[in-house]
């Protein structure tokens, strides 16, 4: 069947009857925006006056987000600790109408925080100067991983598709991972975005790793498109995977299937991108919602790289509405061939 726009818009539309469990990760991502006011005397560097500053979703929170902002139902399975931080995840998520049932709070445990300072003089942009990272790494509880693997257990009776999102964190643990394996093997559609844990997974319906990700679960070096299908293909061949979408930034996408199927899509949309943070977390739940739509790889594929390119136009972790997608998709012509 032909893809264009008007089946796009149609396979947009099917998002809002899916629901989707996102597991992994939950990070708060913390905005401070300052001015600079002067030198400071202890050391040759700029005093920054705090003007404002926000809270938003990262990690599987911001995954979880993006479903929300598809029309789609989240269900939300992670960790926050018992500070400020976790409130605010937790209350935020809960306010756009996910499911947070399945988010634990943990007393002893410190929420992941990724805080961005950006500075500029008054009337102009601020940009990004630096990062700072709060992700303590402990082994999760028995308690606390019994509670999430309940939470596993109990979204298993409504999810039609399930999205995982590692960023390193404690949450995946072997346990947990082997719960979720078992999901693929009973034949339900399971999306993992994996930071460096992809190799864990067997049997998933579609792995989303970006370039670097894929290079090194591969061991391909990868410096153009024949290279970005290698590595796709093994990846696929080694996780036993039905699909394999690599994200290459403003050199598109890369797909592999089964049966030597491929396909590789160029980046739809302006070839200028403003910031990437969040766009594989927008790729990742584009994907779970179209293949759970009964969506064609190819077409979930499509709609992933126009979400993305929303993304990518935008300050800071973000996320794409349908309408958004949806003059993307009128205003950049469809790649050539499909």
């Amino acid at each position: 069947m032909k893809i264009d726009r008007k089946r796009l818009a149609a396979a947009l539309k099917r998002f809002k009857s899916v629901s989707v469990a996102v597991v992994g990760d939950l990070l708060a991502d913390v905005y401070v925006y300052a001015r600079p006011v002067g030198l400071s005397r202890e050391a040759p560097v700029m005093v920054m006056r705090e003007e404002s500053r926000k809270i938003l979703p990262g990690g599987a929170a911001n995954a979880a987000n993006n479903v929300l902002e598809l029309s789609g139902s989240a269900l939300c399975i992670g960790v926050v600790g018992g500070d400020s931080a976790g409130r605010h995840l937790r209350a935020h998520l809960a306010r756009r109408g996910a499911d947070v049932s399945g988010v634990v709070s943990a007393a002893r445990a410190s929420t992941c925080t990724k805080t961005r300072v950006l500075a500029g003089d008054l009337h102009t942009v601020k940009q990004q100067v630096f990062r700072i990272d709060n992700q303590p790494h402990s082994r999760m509880r028995k308690a606390v991983e019994t509670r999430v693997l309940t939470a596993i257990d109990r979204a298993a009776a409504s999810a039609d598709a399930w999205l995982v999102s590692d960023y390193d964190g404690d949450l995946l643990s072997e346990r947990v991972i082997d719960r979720l394996n078992s999901l693929s093997a009973d034949g339900r559609i399971v999306v993992v975005d994996s930071h460096s844990r992809l190799s864990r997974f067997s049997g998933i319906s579609c792995a989303t790793p970006n370039e670097a990700e894929a290079s090194l679960e591969s061991g391909i070096d990868i410096t153009d498109s024949a290279s970005a299908l290698d590595a796709a293909r093994r990846i696929r061949e080694d996780l036993d995977a039905a699909y394999v979408f690599v994200t290459r930034g403003n050199r598109g996408m890369t797909l592999a299937g089964p049966r030597g199927w491929s396909a590789g899509l160029p980046i739809v949309g302006p070839a200028e991108i403003v910031d990437v943070a969040g766009a594989g977390d927008t790729v990742s739940a584009v994907a779970a919602l179209a293949l759970a739509a009964g969506e064609d790889p190819l077409t979930a594929g499509l709609l992933a790289s126009y979400a993305a390119s929303v993304v990518c136009m935008k300050t800071g972790v973000a996320t794409a509405s349908p309408s958004e997608i949806l003059r993307a998709i009128e205003e950049y012509p469809l790649p050539k061939g499909i």
